[in-house]
């Protein structure tokens, strides 16, 4: 209002009221929309954090599961006995668990990430290597080859190959090989195709020892006689001394193949392992005092003081006569004769063991110094030990062999521990 002249001022026209009115309202129905548009997305953020805690759960859950089967698989693959080595398309190895490492001699870490021919140089152009089944794509199933130790000894394994596969599309993922060292078992089969041998043989020389005995008694009684026809001074008694010699040494080669292909008769007690020992070895050293040459006895029984073997003791006085005398006579020039007794407490075997420093045995004939006829003796028959190793066998027992040549030898008996 105009003090002055006490009139009022210009008057805002209506239509600037609307305006501000429509404005307002827009503004604040805008505002409305803006609200629930902004409560609609917090709902959404809050769903989708709620679905994505959900997924990480579910996803916490699939990784731990798929952690528990890594592990199961890798705990089953560590505790086989047979060999596993995986390779992937490129040939490099991506497996190899403790039983392949035992079977080859590798360690893991050393052929982890290797090609495969880089280990397994001489198998990998084989027609049996996991190499071989990616290229051609083709599996094999049980079968038998060598695979070479790191310190180049060669293992007969049991073998098969097999190719890994995407299990969505099939496309090929590598190769595992799973392979089983059967060393143990051709050592069975080769000791069962030399028993079934030795049986024939066994057989064969029953019956000539048997055919021959009797002639060869004949010729003995008649020789003898022959011999006392004979005076002292005659010259031809030497000959005929050779005669019977020859005949005598027939006649043990003869009553030892019978001792071999007879059935085993035997009557088992229980008897202390020293005072058995001590006896025998008594005998022995009175038959060294006899020759020339210079042979020291070593004893060692203080260990099996109170063990007993059930034995039949005339079976097992032989057998360790004749392990004596075949030290002895490996020591041509003197040496030293050991018998040595182990009763180690808690084991249900006893053993003891006949040494020397004699000539040793070579390597290449060790494993057949127990077969019949094999002998390295001038004179020998190749008997004696055949004998000792049936012996043992039939007592449940075993005998093993540890020479080098120029050295000396050494057999050793093990024998179950008589009960009671």
């Amino acid at each position: 209002m105009d003090t002055q002249s006490g009139t009022a001022g210009p008057q805002l026209p209506p239509e600037f009221f609307a305006a501000m009115q429509k404005a307002a309202d827009f503004f604040k129905t805008r505002g409305e929309q803006l609200e629930r548009a902004y409560a609609g997305l917090q709902e959404d953020v809050t769903r989708i954090n709620l679905e994505l805690e959900s997924k990480n759960v579910q996803l916490e859950r699939s990784l731990r599961k798929q952690e528990q089967t890594q592990s199961y698989l890798t705990s089953i693959l560590a505790s086989m006995n047979s060999g596993v080595v995986g390779v992937d398309v490129r040939g490099h190895i991506t497996h190899f668990n403790p039983a392949a490492s035992a079977i080859t001699g590798y360690e893991v870490d050393e052929v982890m990430g290797q090609h495969y021919s880089a280990v397994f140089s001489r198998e990998a152009e084989s027609a049996y290597s996991p190499l071989r089944a990616l290229s051609s794509g083709r599996e094999l199933q049980r079968d038998e080859k060598v695979v070479w130790r790191k310190d180049g000894q060669p293992v007969p394994v049991s073998f098969q190959t097999a190719l890994l596969r995407d299990t969505h599309d099939g496309a090929t993922l590598g190769a595992v090989e799973i392979f089983s060292d059967v060393s143990g078992i051709k050592a069975l089969e080769e000791e069962m195709r030399r028993a079934k041998t030795m049986a024939a043989l066994g057989e064969m020389a029953a019956t000539v020892a048997h055919e021959i005995r009797n002639p060869l008694g004949a010729m003995g009684v008649w020789v003898g006689l022959l011999e006392r026809d004979l005076e002292p001074e005659d010259p031809r008694r030497k000959t005929v001394g050779k005669v019977l010699e020859g005949l005598s040494r027939l006649n043990r080669i003869v009553s030892n193949l019978l001792v071999y292909s007879r059935p085993i008769k035997a009557s088992l007690r229980s008897v202390p392992l020293k005072d058995f020992l001590s006896e025998i070895v008594d005998f022995v050293q009175i038959e060294i005092e006899r020759q020339e040459h210079k042979i020291g006895v070593v004893r060692s029984f203080e260990r099996s003081v109170d063990v007993h073997v059930s034995v039949d003791p005339e079976k097992m006085h032989q057998v360790i006569l004749n392990l004596c005398l075949n030290a002895i006579q490996a020591m041509p020039g003197g040496g030293t004769l050991s018998v040595l007794a182990d009763a180690a407490a808690g084991s249900e075997f006893v053993s003891f063991a006949i040494a020397d420093t004699g000539i040793g045995i070579e390597p290449d004939k060790i494993g057949k110094v127990f077969d019949p006829f094999f002998t390295t003796k001038e004179n020998g028959t190749g008997l004696g030990l055949a004998i000792v190793k049936r012996f043992v066998e039939f007592h449940s027992g075993h005998i093993t062999v540890d020479s080098t040549p120029g050295v000396g030898t050494t057999m050793k008996v093990f024998l179950p521990r008589a009960v009671g």
